[in-house]
């Protein structure tokens, strides 16, 4: 009984956590860049060719490239690490609360800078 105690204790305070200011309008942007990412990918993937680059820390020429399809990995980490990052923010939220909201605001500086290269890659190809 302790465990599910334990485990339901964040989730309830999880109301009060959104209606801080700051943890509410990050919440918002870092969804907005999360639909954007996937919006703009799903509405130009007939557009993209075959092959895209992706891996750019690779020598220049086919080890770069990869297929139209993984780009959604952008996205998908995007996603992972927004629930990730808010999920550790929630459980942290009343022990270290600038911990929390530095979780918040890393997820929406990646979530960022993921739309920015998605937008880049995109166009670099169209």
């Amino acid at each position: 009984m302790p465990l599910l105690q334990n485990i339901f204790k964040p989730v309830a305070s999880l109301g009060q956590f959104w209606q801080q200011s700051f943890n509410s309008k990050f919440f918002r942007w870092n969804l907005i860049f999360l639909v954007l990412q996937l919006a703009i990918l799903i509405w130009q993937f007939g557009n993209l060719p075959q092959q895209v680059p992706l891996y750019y820390s690779l020598p220049w020429g086919e080890s770069q490239l990869v297929s139209a399809s993984a780009l959604f990995i952008i996205p998908t980490l995007s996603i992972v690490l927004f629930l990730v990052n808010h999920l550790f923010a929630i459980g942290y939220s009343k022990k270290n609360p600038l911990l929390s909201q530095l979780l918040i605001f890393t997820s929406l500086v990646v979530s960022f800078f993921f739309l920015i290269t998605l937008v880049k890659i995109i166009y670099l190809v169209v």
